[in-house]
């Protein structure tokens, strides 16, 4: 409305200096041919024709009704000069009278290519917005339809996941445990130094990676089931700080542990937080091949960050952890694939871990982000909402 306002008299103005413009034009032309000496025919001869660009003028501003307007004003100072001043009657000097139905005429003219010039222009701007409005509906109605595939892709390969790894439980992990109990029961003829028991330990350290793959498997497969106990996060995460930190120090890489004070317990699946947990911070040291520093931040924040899409608006209070590391970093190309199933920037990856990370958190309706920079290392925040308020209420 105050767009529509505020134009309406900027409009006004516009076409009242025009009209004002036309007018001034007109009455200097007849002045001219009052002031002159009719003795001088060269110079009324040019002053007839001087009538003609306010005529035009006005028809291409005004239209037909701005054209013939103009043409009759003119007219009417014009015949008063014609009558008196040269005192020649229409019997005596017709051409004289004739200039003035020209002037109607190119006012007529003008007035009228003017008007079907403007129609072309409004049809071609309503055509142009209308294709501008069907552009924007086809580009939308693309993008629902690349938002939809890319979920049909993501639960057909779910769905297909959730087969395979029906299959994999079964038919590998008793035989990976038959040959694991095996080698153990193997590696105690052999003291630690023999070179036999040092490739037994090879083989059972393989085939614990394929009993992990497999978890990941079987993990990512199960359905997101949260059983909520008041768990205190400081602890958690201290509790998956020692399960690695024998793996951190043979890779030579210093842990930082820094938090807030504050931080209160929460309703959470302890088990799933701790897999969650234990996935980034793995993810982290594998990410340092040639040592490095790892660090671990838990802080309490009084509403959840922009980034976090919780579920059900939860915007109260909650826990921040964030795991940052000084690897090796993750291209910008891959930051918004890097939760996508079965997608890994390792070779020996499998591509669930973060996957799995994703769905504990939004399980929890909290959100999880990932920053990178190549070469710079990664951070990996994630928001856990406070909702034992909800629960109470």
């Amino acid at each position: 409305m105050n767009t529509g306002t505020g134009r309406q008299p900027g409009r006004s103005a516009r076409r009242g200096g025009r009209v004002a413009l036309v007018g001034l034009a007109i009455l200097l032309v007849s002045s001219a041919h009052y002031f002159t000496p009719t003795s001088l025919h060269l110079f009324h001869d040019i002053y007839d024709r001087l009538y003609y660009l306010p005529i035009i003028i006005a028809g291409l501003w005004f239209g037909v009704k701005g054209g013939v307007g103009a043409a009759l004003i003119s007219g009417l100072l014009y015949a008063p000069h014609i009558l008196f001043q040269w005192g020649i009657l229409p019997s005596m000097s017709l051409e004289r009278y004739m200039e003035i139905l020209l002037f109607n005429i190119v006012g007529l003219l003008t007035g009228l290519l003017s008007e079907r010039v403007r129609r072309q222009r409004d049809l071609y701007q309503k055509t142009s917005e209308k294709l501008e409005q069907a552009y924007g509906e086809l580009e939308q109605r693309s993008s629902r339809l690349l938002l939809l595939e890319k979920r049909l892709r993501r639960l057909e390969m779910t769905s297909a996941l959730g087969e395979f790894s029906a299959v994999v439980a079964h038919e590998l992990m008793n035989p990976l445990g038959s040959i694991k109990g095996a080698i153990e029961i193997l590696a105690d003829d052999f003291p630690e130094t023999h070179q036999k028991h040092l490739f037994l330990g090879i083989l059972v350290k393989e085939i614990d990676r394929l009993e992990r793959t497999i978890r990941d498997v079987l993990r990512f497969r199960s359905p997101d089931r949260i059983v909520r106990t008041a768990c205190a996060p400081d602890e958690l995460i201290d509790a998956v700080l020692t399960l690695i930190q024998v793996e951190a120090g043979q890779r030579g890489i210093r842990v930082e542990r820094l938090r807030q004070q504050g931080v209160r317990a929460l309703p959470l699946d302890a088990d799933k937080v701790q897999q969650s947990l234990l996935n980034l911070i793995m993810n982290a040291i594998q990410a340092m091949s040639n040592g490095g520093v790892l660090r671990v931040l838990s802080e309490w924040g009084a509403s959840a960050p922009e980034w976090a899409e919780t579920k059900g608006g939860d915007r109260a209070g909650g826990l921040l952890i964030a795991v940052s590391d000084t690897g090796t970093g993750i291209p910008e190309a891959d930051l918004e694939r890097v939760f996508e199933p079965f997608f890994s920037t390792r070779e020996e990856g499998t591509g669930l871990g973060l996957a799995v990370v994703k769905r504990i958190v939004e399980a929890h309706r909290g959100g999880v982000r990932v920053e990178s920079r190549p070469g710079a290392g990664t951070t990996f925040s994630v928001w856990l909402p406070d909702t034992s308020a909800g629960e109470r209420g």
